[in-house]
């Protein structure tokens, strides 16, 4: 029998190591187009990345706690991912005016290799 709190751990590492590497790799990639693009697909991956890092330290960080609370845990989680998410990007496009072509690049990139970890990592 799984410990659900200690493997929901492990899952969050995996996937979040996996979002940055992919992140780096596909900045690296976006570079050879420009610095600006670069460190934009950079911004974009790591926003999603720490989006869905927050969400895990919100829903995991009480530990084995009653169904109502770890229910109010997940709502409050997916909450603040989206408060974040919403003032991250906000901040990289209308203030950073970082290159929207590569900053959608590394949030896609990132969103799919998390989908990709929920299905590969068990």
């Amino acid at each position: 029998m799984r410990n659900s709190i200690a493997f929901g751990w492990r899952v969050a590492v995996r996937t979040t190591l996996l979002q940055i590497g992919v992140t780096v790799a596909v900045a690296l990639i976006a570079s050879m187009y420009g610095v600006w693009i670069g460190l934009a697909t950079l911004t974009g991956g790591a926003i999603i990345a720490v989006g869905n890092w927050l969400f895990a330290m919100r829903l995991f960080g009480r530990g084995v706690a009653p169904a109502r609370d770890a229910l109010r845990s997940a709502y409050a989680a997916e909450v603040l991912k989206w408060f974040w998410l919403c003032l991250a990007l906000t901040l990289a496009i209308a203030v950073l005016k970082l290159p929207f072509a590569g900053l959608i690049a590394g949030v896609l990139a990132a969103q799919f290799s998390f989908w990709i970890a929920l299905i590969a990592i068990r």
